[in-house]
């Protein structure tokens, strides 16, 4: 079998990938290698979920690799997105829920129309680093480059996507709207309109039959997930798509509001009053069976600040996220 892991981590040996691709490729991977291994009996002592945070249809790791190299993964999930909303909890994180009713009040008044992203290991410098540069339009379209050429660059050829707008679109429905709605649509809100949300789990139970088969054995299906496992993938899809809209638009103070309010029904989300830099932080901690994610943010403001990623196999990083406003008409000038 092919050591996706060690293919990965070749990225960091290539040109970098886009913000958050490096960490959509080890979600998938994941999933990629769970397929090519056969089910396994698991004592309930000892069991590790076999899932991933996104699931995607029918790529090999080399593909994987390539296409995360090049900036073009794309990623779906096997939920449904026509599923009745989820039942809530009445009680929630309450440090959550007073910050996002804090922030529910302002208004995006913020300059520009745009928002330009650095993302580095250092808690107080924007100099640009491995991670590139970013653009986040505040229509939701998102540009990126390795560095200022190349974004002005993809901003000409209008090479943006829109990868973000439907998470962003929840999280601002999620401020006053029905919570129980808000989780149902943030949990596929990374699944493109029009995707057939079976074909992941199709392809994965072809995939377990090839192996089976190339093996000379019998296909056994894997024993489906418990309640409790299927309340794990649900939880870990919402955090990541309310994650990535939170990164999208830091700077919109109902999309802050939105997100929080959405994360503080997660009872497995973990807070800590922190300080970052000198800073008064919220370190929010999400985990699952395999791995998990810290999210820092503004203690005041909600705007993220850091976040880490740790999954088995991968030395984890911390990511600081050091956000401007500008004008779309500038950068496209080179004015930045």
């Amino acid at each position: 079998m092919v050591d996706e892991m060690d293919l990965l981590r070749e990225l960091k040996d290539v040109e970098p990938v886009r913000p958050r691709a490096f960490e959509e490729a080890r979600a998938v991977l994941r999933t990629a290698m769970a397929v090519d291994e056969a089910p396994e009996p698991e004592a309930p002592s000892s069991s590790r979920a076999r899932w991933s945070r996104r699931r995607t249809v029918g790529f090999g790791a080399a593909a994987l690799v390539a296409a995360a190299a090049a900036g073009v993964l794309a990623v779906t999930s096997a939920s449904s997105p026509g599923k009745p909303p989820v039942k809530v909890a009445a009680t929630a994180n309450p440090i959550l829920a007073e910050l996002a009713a804090d922030i529910t009040p302002l208004q995006a008044k913020a300059p520009g129309d745009a928002t330009l992203e650095i993302r580095n290991q250092s808690a107080t410098s924007a100099g640009l680093g491995d991670h590139g540069i970013g653009l986040y339009t505040d229509d939701g379209t998102y540009y990126w480059g390795n560095d200022k050429s190349a974004l002005r660059r993809a901003i000409v050829r209008k090479a943006g996507d829109d990868t973000f707008k439907r998470g962003v679109a929840v999280a601002l429905y999620a401020v006053k709207g029905d919570i129980g709605t808000a989780r149902a649509r943030m949990e596929v809100a990374n699944i493109a309109p029009g995707t057939d949300p079976s074909a992941a789990e199709r392809a994965r139970t072809e995939k377990l039959k090839a192996a089976a088969k190339a093996r000379g054995e019998a296909y056994t299906p894997p024993k489906p997930p418990t309640p409790e496992r299927r309340k794990e993938i649900t939880d870990n899809h919402i955090w990541t798509n309310a994650v990535g809209a939170l990164l999208a638009a830091p700077e919109n103070p109902q999309v802050r509001a939105g997100v929080l309010r959405i994360m503080a029904t997660m009872p497995k989300v973990r807070v800590t009053k922190t300080t970052t830099a000198g800073q008064p932080t919220l370190t929010l901690v999400d985990g699952w069976s395999d791995g998990r994610e810290t999210l820092v943010v503004q203690a005041r403001t909600g705007q993220p600040v850091a976040l880490l990623s740790e999954v088995r196999g991968i030395k984890p990083s911390m990511t600081y996220y050091h956000n401007s406003r500008v004008r779309i008409a500038d950068v496209k000038a080179g004015r930045f």
